[in-house]
């Protein structure tokens, strides 16, 4: 989504700021229901799946599945409606000098190296940290140059079809409290841990571990703000070993204690 010029709006406020001269925002995961027209052409970088409805360019509504780890392209001008039920967390990237080619809506882009640059960004925006302006420009490059290259999917991603995808992660999704492995995983497909982290890893960016901790810190960040359990509670209900474990997951991928998100009383 582009937040930018909306003239209908019930959808989550967006965490943003400028960097290196570019606009940058984080949306949560949250239900929304939104439509906008693209002030200037955007990058967007899908962290979770995400399912809904949408009309670009007409008023026809279809649905979309947005795959983990996608990027996606708006460019200037495109009238988009769209609507989630339960959203997913979304980085934005506009202005600058992106200078990119196509003038189609684009989405499920596919590519390795963008997880890495698209969570460095991520990481700055919710820990408010100031990057040098050459580290941010080489994230910020390195997804601008993934949607001009998307990556052909190798026969192993080509084997992970959408719907095998996502009888993994609605497996994820279901035990995620408990002690999940990727031989467990796996053994539910019927084939081996080994092929199932490539075809996984190759159709999203992220091996099946990283993307069940992501989950996890997905989880916690929503207990954190919502609910009223301990931090201890909140861990082991997320699937993590203890609140410490937790804790250290959250300052490695996120860049920011538990502590630090915003819970009910103390907005």
């Amino acid at each position: 989504m582009q937040p930018h010029t909306v003239h209908t709006s019930q959808g989550p406020a967006s965490q943003g700021r400028e960097m290196a001269g570019y606009r940058l925002g984080l949306l949560p995961a949250a239900a929304y229901d939104v439509g906008f027209v693209a002030d200037a052409e955007t990058i967007g970088f899908a962290f979770d799946v995400q399912r809904g409805s949408h009309a670009v360019g007409s008023d026809r509504l279809e649905d979309f599945v947005r795959l983990p780890n996608t990027l996606a392209v708006t460019p200037a001008g495109c009238d988009i409606r769209s609507r989630s039920d339960g959203g997913g967390e979304y980085l934005l990237l506009s202005g600058g000098r992106l200078g990119l080619a196509g003038d189609c809506y684009r989405t499920n882009i596919q590519s390795k190296s963008a997880f890495r640059a698209a969570s460095r960004l991520r990481m700055w925006l919710l820990s408010d940290a100031t990057p040098g302006q050459l580290e941010t420009e080489t994230c910020i490059v390195c997804l601008a140059e993934a949607v001009q290259r998307p990556q052909h999917p190798n026969k192993a991603a080509r084997w992970m079809t959408s719907h095998r995808f996502r009888t993994v992660t609605e497996k994820i999704e279901a035990d995620l409290g408990s002690n999940l492995t990727v031989a467990g995983l796996a053994a539910e497909i019927g084939v081996s841990a080994s092929f199932l982290s490539r075809a996984f890893s190759a159709y999203c960016g992220q091996s099946p571990y990283d993307y069940i901790v992501s989950r996890r810190l997905q989880r916690a960040r929503a207990l954190i703000a919502s609910a009223g359990m301990s931090l201890s509670e909140i861990a082991l209900s997320s699937g993590f070993s203890s609140q410490s474990h937790m804790t250290e997951s959250f300052r490695t991928r996120l860049g920011i204690s538990p502590s630090k998100i915003a819970r009910p009383g103390n907005r």
